[in-house]
């Protein structure tokens, strides 16, 4: 039988999330600096590989979008949440419609650290409609 100390869980998290005022991740150093990024992808992530990323282009940038304000930080093996005060949003204008899947959050240089796919998905964006993940709506945690 093999368990986690809630204290470990809040490390781990706090050091593999952008709890700091930069975005960066914590003191993860493979990470890399620079604020993490979330990724939209119209294939489901898995553990094993991150989902397709939507193209660039129409609305959406390759590579994701900077998550630029903290997130809520991991006391006592509490979840993690993003983003955390300011709404992530895109406005599809590639002519067709986006269909999205999952997320990954990802560092500055591209390296994956934690996915999910989306309740819902996939969800479709016409042209000329918004896709947002509104404030402390990603909910990152160790079990």
């Amino acid at each position: 039988m093999a368990a986690i100390d809630q204290t470990m869980v809040s490390n781990i998290l706090n050091a593999t999330t952008p709890t700091g005022t930069s975005g960066a991740p914590g003191t993860y150093t493979a990470l890399g600096a620079g604020a993490m990024k979330v990724r939209l992808n119209s294939t489901a992530s898995t553990a094993a590989a991150a989902g397709t990323e939507i193209a660039s282009g129409g609305g959406y940038t390759t590579g994701g979008t900077a998550v630029s304000a903290a997130s809520t930080a991991s006391s006592a093996g509490s979840a993690v949440t993003l983003p955390k005060t300011t709404a992530l949003s895109w406005t599809n204008s590639s002519g067709g419609a986006w269909s999205i899947v999952s997320m990954d959050l990802t560092s500055n240089g591209g390296t994956r650290a934690w996915f999910g796919n989306f309740t819902g998905q996939p969800i479709s964006v016409a042209n000329g409609n918004t896709f947002q993940i509104a404030a402390d709506a990603v909910s990152i945690s160790l079990t």
